[in-house]
């Protein structure tokens, strides 16, 4: 059971280490040259430990549990990173195996990976609560989800709400068959003779085409569903809300939606792209200048972070860097054992000509354009077509490049971006934290669990809530 005072002795400790290690967080790596910013590491006496390190052990750097600490460790830094991890390693995780058979139609190995286990978690619940008898799942997408969720829980109805009708249209026609598909290896899975079963028991799936809007949180929204849904699911029998990878504010109104509506008895919701959250209020530190601004709704809507009283009292904004930076996948990062592309590299020390070369330095996104370029002269021939400015001499791009390509400076850069992935799951977890608390402010008992493998699959964790 999930005690309070410890999600708000964890939020706290968050939200030390978010601000003791702000230059972390905020600093863009496109400033990394124009900045300094390595200056910080050396006043924190762990630039020469970190430099002394090998390319692997520096590729495992960005998971805290596979940060490579020495007695040679600092010891400030090695208890960076232990703070880090003891933000979200209290979560239990699920361990589970997809079984043989398993029907992948369409499915990459990360969507099988999620279906499945998001899928068991679903299952479990309805049988530990027999009295849902239909499952909602917003952001359905193609419907992978709620299909196994219907084929494997007979006598469940299972409806997929998808803002998309392509979707709906095409995750109705592969429906059907991944019926055909499923049925030989249901019926063996069960010992159900054939004779005796009956198929339209086992496959109760309907796509629907809607986006969820703050007007549709009401008590009333399992009727709503029922109308657009031309009856397929029951205004009043028990439900259960499902959302895998609920994009944004989606997991924050799935919340409210849960609660307001008496008919929800249970919530399962994945949540994923945080930087597209809306917070409650603007401030200057949360803004930036540019394409870059954040995009705010209303940021005093109902859904905005931070939604629980505790952090209410005392809030805490993410900027842009910071909501960008809780959307990485640290796991990932160190299992590949690599380091950062150079592009990384050449954004640097594009910026240093930007600087160096334009009166005013322009607020830009190079975007993907340049991110293919093989040198630092195609770097910056892209760059500069995508910004529409004016070419400079090749001779002065290539006396800035040589000014920094030393081979330890770039390294240094490269070190920079890995500890800053430290504090992803930091991030991460005061916000899962926030919605917890915001479960409890309202008396319903809350769980997160590590679902996916985060190599994987990054946004691993599911947030469950069951109304008693």
């Amino acid at each position: 059971m999930v005690q309070r005072h410890e999600l708000e002795f964890t939020a706290n400790k968050c939200k030390d280490l978010l601000h003791q290690f702000k230059f972390l967080i905020d600093s863009p790596l496109v400033s990394f040259l124009v900045d300094n910013q390595w200056q910080f590491l050396e006043e924190l006496g762990w630039a020469h430990y970190l430099l002394s390190l090998s390319d692997r052990d520096l590729s495992l750097i960005p998971d805290p549990k596979t940060f490579p600490i020495t007695s040679d460790t600092p010891p400030s830094l090695a208890q960076f990173v232990r703070d880090c991890l003891s933000t979200y390693n209290s979560y239990p995780s699920v361990e589970s195996k997809l079984p043989p058979g398993f029907v992948t139609l369409g499915m990459s190995p990360k969507k099988q990976h999620e279906v499945f286990r998001m899928g068991q978690a679903v299952k479990s619940i309805i049988e530990r609560n027999q009295h849902i008898s239909q499952v909602i799942d917003f952001g359905s997408g193609k419907g992978y989800l709620p299909e196994y969720i219907a084929l494997t829980s007979p006598g469940i109805k299972v409806v997929g709400l998808d803002r998309e009708a392509v979707n709906s249209v095409g995750g109705l026609q592969r429906n059907k068959l991944m019926e055909k598909l499923w049925l030989p290896l249901f019926r063996k899975q069960n010992n159900v003779n054939s004779l005796d079963f009956d198929k339209n028991k086992m496959n109760h799936y309907c796509p629907v085409t809607i986006e969820l809007k703050e007007e549709h949180i009401s008590e009333d929204f399992v009727q709503n569903i029922s109308n657009i849904s031309d009856g397929f699911v029951s205004a009043n029998s028990n439900s259960m809300l499902v959302g895998l990878h609920a994009c944004g504010d989606l997991t924050s109104l799935l919340l409210q939606t849960f609660l307001r509506c008496p008919q929800l008895k249970s919530i399962v919701a994945v949540g994923c792209c945080y930087h597209l959250i809306t917070q409650k209020e603007r401030t200057q530190s949360y803004m930036t200048d540019g394409p870059h601004k954040q995009k705010l709704s209303d940021p005093n809507s109902i859904h905005a972070f931070p939604t629980s009283k505790f952090l209410q009292q005392s809030p805490i904004y993410f900027t842009r860097n910071a909501l960008n930076l809780a959307s990485q996948a640290p796991e990932r990062m160190s299992s590949s054992q690599s380091l950062p592309a150079k592009n990384l590299f050449f954004r640097a020390v594009f910026q240093v000509l930007l600087r160096d070369q334009f009166d005013t330095v322009p607020a830009c996104n190079v975007g993907h354009s340049a991110s293919t370029a093989s040198s630092f002269q195609d770097y910056c021939t892209a760059a500069f077509k995508k910004l529409k400015l004016n070419d400079v001499a090749d001779s002065v791009i290539e006396s800035c490049y040589e000014r920094f390509n030393d081979g330890s400076t770039e390294r240094r850069l490269y070190i920079f971006h890995q500890l800053r992935i430290l504090l992803a799951r930091v991030i991460e977890s005061l916000i899962l934290i926030d919605r917890m608390l915001f479960l409890l402010d309202n008396e319903i008992e809350p769980s997160v669990l590590g679902l996916f493998d985060p190599v994987v699959s990054p946004r691993c964790y599911v947030l469950v809530a069951e109304k008693s």
